[in-house]
C-alpha cells in the first residue's frame, strides 16, 4: 500500500473524506515521551492508519458502510520535546476546532497521556463530561517519574474535568486505591469480568455515566490475547466481543462526543494487533455516530 493511502483512514479517496464532508475527524498523536516500560506507542497511529486500509467498509453487525458518515484524518501532530504537558496542549488545540464544528473527534495515540488533551477540548465544548476509561491500569497517580502529566497520571487529571468510570482494571498501587476511595470511584475490576454477563457489565457502566460521554480506550484494557502489542500488557482483560458490546451499549444510550485509542506499540512483522486496533476504531465510529 502507498503512503498516500495511509494518509486517509481506511484508504478512502481523499475527495470522499474532506473535512467539510466528514462528521468524524481523526487526530493522530505519535508521542510516547513518558513511556515507563516498553516504548513504541509513537508508532501506533501510523500502524492503525496502515492497517485500516485492510478493513472491510461494510460492517456486517451494523448492516451498513460506516464510512458513509465521512472520516477525515488530520496530519499527524509533531511530537514535542518540551514534555508531556506541552504535547497535551497541542492535542487540545488540534481537537478544539473539529469539536466546535460539531464533529466527533477520534484521537489515535501514542501514549495514554494524550487523551487528556482531547478530553479537555471536549469538556470546553460540551461542558460536564462523564469519562469511560477502558484500561488495565487505574492511572491515578498524582505524579510519576517527575511529572503530573505521565501516562500513569492521566486518569487523575481526567478527574479534574469530569466524572470517571473505569473498566477492566487489573493493577493498582496504594496511592491509586486511596484516590479511588477519595473520589468515590467504582471500577469494574478485571477479576469481575468473568462473572459479569455483557448486559450486566453495560448496565453497571451506564448507571455511572451521565448524558455526555468521552471514551478513552487504552488497548491494554483488552486482553493481550487480542492485542498483545502494547507497552504494559496485563493478562485478564476484556474480550473482543465483550468490548464491542460495551461500546455499542454506551453509544446507543449516551451521547459520545469524543474518543481515543491509545498505547498500541506495534510489533514488527506482527500485524494482528494493528488490524484489531484499526477495526476497533471503525467500530467505535459506527457505534458513536448514527447514519444519516
Amino acid at each position: 500500500m502507498s503512503d498516500v493511502l495511509h494518509d486517509t483512514f481506511l484508504g478512502l479517496d481523499p475527495d470522499c473524506c474532506t473535512y467539510e464532508r466528514s462528521r468524524v475527524v481523526v487526530v493522530r498523536v505519535p508521542y510516547d515521551g513518558t513511556a515507563s516500560y516498553a516504548a513504541g506507542a509513537r508508532g501506533g497511529p501510523a500502524a492503525i492508519m496502515a492497517a485500516s486500509t485492510q478493513v472491510e467498509l461494510y460492517d456486517v453487525e451494523l448492516g451498513r458502510e460506516v464510512c458513509g458518515v465521512g472520516v477525515c484524518a488530520l496530519p499527524a501532530l509533531a511530537p514535542s520535546a518540551a514534555g508531556p504537558e506541552e504535547m497535551i496542549a497541542r492535542v487540545e488545540q488540534a481537537c478544539a476546532t473539529p469539536l466546535s464544528d460539531g464533529k466527533l473527534v477520534l484521537a489515535l495515540g501514542g501514549e495514554h497521556s494524550i487523551a487528556l488533551g482531547a478530553a479537555r477540548a471536549a469538556a470546553r465544548r460540551h461542558g460536564v463530561l462523564s469519562i469511560l476509561q477502558i484500561d488495565a491500569h487505574l492511572d491515578l497517580r498524582d505524579s510519576y517519574e517527575g511529572t503530573r502529566f505521565s501516562h500513569a497520571c492521566v486518569a487523575r487529571r481526567l478527574l479534574e474535568i469530569g466524572s470517571l468510570v473505569q473498566v477492566g482494571v487489573r493493577t493498582a498501587c496504594p496511592e491509586e486505591l486511596e484516590a479511588v476511595a477519595a473520589h468515590g470511584l467504582r471500577p469494574v475490576w478485571g477479576h469481575e469480568l468473568a462473572r459479569l454477563a455483557p448486559e450486566d457489565l453495560a448496565a453497571r457502566v451506564l448507571e455511572q455515566l451521565g448524558p455526555t460521554v468521552y471514551v478513552t480506550l487504552d488497548v491494554d484494557g483488552i486482553d493481550p490475547s487480542v492485542i498483545p502489542a502494547t507497552g504494559t500488557p496485563v493478562p485478564g482483560g476484556l474480550g473482543w466481543y465483550e468490548t464491542l458490546a460495551l461500546l455499542r451499549a454506551v453509544g446507543g444510550q449516551r451521547r459520545v462526543v469524543g474518543c481515543d485509542i491509545c498505547e498500541l506499540a506495534p510489533i514488527p512483522g506482527q500485524v494482528a494487533s494493528d488490524f484489531a486496533a484499526a477495526l476497533l476504531a471503525y467500530k467505535m465510529i459506527g457505534y458513536f455516530v448514527p447514519p444519516g
